[in-house]
């Protein structure tokens, strides 16, 4: 078959046709759910660890993170509300409006999910990485029931990206804290270790 017969024939018309309407229908999607993502996964996790660096907590301003960072429960509570509001707002009010109140929402929503697993600060003690990972591994399990049922309510996937990219920084941040509870617990203090089984000797000041 030459070029000219190809050009004329019912299927490159139908690939030229339907091949731009779908992009440019998925396109809005896809933009969408790569902001999203970037914020709620990438942008507010390396700015709390770039807080951790500049010892941002000492702030007045930010001390609302750090009580968060200890508030598991409720840091779950505001995640889910949030993320569940924000794209509600999304779908009812202006695209324009809409999309600046959502990314405003989830931001806010987002440092408070992110808090109790990487906010460190000189002045609190951190979390034990039992309570991490247990938070952890609640809130990735209300992150995959929240999208399914998104998906059966709006009867297709508008957020497929969104809830992919979430779940493999998820899985990928809960394998990083059993790696790090796993060394942390390779650590003896052998001092203590030996003192509970018999006392230590101290040492007479000659």
């Amino acid at each position: 078959m030459n070029g000219t017969s190809l050009r004329s024939s019912p299927v490159f018309i139908a690939i030229v046709c339907i091949g731009p309407m779908t992009f440019f229908y998925t396109s809005g999607f896809f933009i969408e759910n790569l902001i999203r993502s970037l914020i709620a996964f990438l942008i507010v996790p390396l700015a709390i660890l770039f807080a951790n660096t500049r010892h941002f907590w000492f702030l007045h301003s930010l001390r609302w993170m750090v009580y968060f960072s200890h508030k598991l429960l409720l840091s779950i509570i505001i995640f889910t509300v949030g993320v569940l509001l924000s794209y509600e707002l999304l779908n009812l009010m202006p695209t324009s409006i809409g999309f600046i109140i959502h990314a405003f929402i989830l931001t806010i929503s987002s440092m408070i999910y992110w808090a109790p697993l990487l906010v460190n600060c000189p002045f609190r003690k951190p979390r034990e990485y039992a309570d991490k990972v247990a938070y952890f591994t609640v809130t990735c399990s209300l992150f995959f029931i929240y999208h399914q049922g998104t998906f059966l309510y709006y009867d297709s996937s508008p957020t497929l990206g969104f809830m992919i990219a979430g779940l493999t920084v998820m899985l990928i941040t809960l394998l990083y804290l059993f790696i790090a509870w796993y060394q942390s617990e390779e650590q003896i203090d052998r001092p203590t270790v030996e003192g509970h089984i018999r006392s230590i000797p101290t040492e007479k000041n000659s």
